[in-house]
């Protein structure tokens, strides 16, 4: 994937959490994670693996869709 698309990626879990009036800390606890790590997915600072997005967004209330 491009680096304009983990862009997309953090940025879409950030809205999808704020949506939920989740914090990092409840999506990193629920995903069994270090906030900071969560954190740095969503600022875009790192990648993280297609099992632990699809983790992520299963606490968000999404899946991976692949339209």
């Amino acid at each position: 994937m491009s680096k304009h698309t983990y862009n997309n990626i953090g940025r879409k879990l950030y809205q999808l959490r704020l949506e939920l009036g989740l914090t990092q800390n409840d999506v990193a606890e629920r995903c069994n994670m270090s906030v900071n790590y969560y954190g740095r997915i969503e600022r875009e600072e790192c990648n993280c693996s297609v099992n632990l997005l699809d983790k992520i967004l299963q606490v968000l209330g999404k899946e991976i869709d692949f339209k």
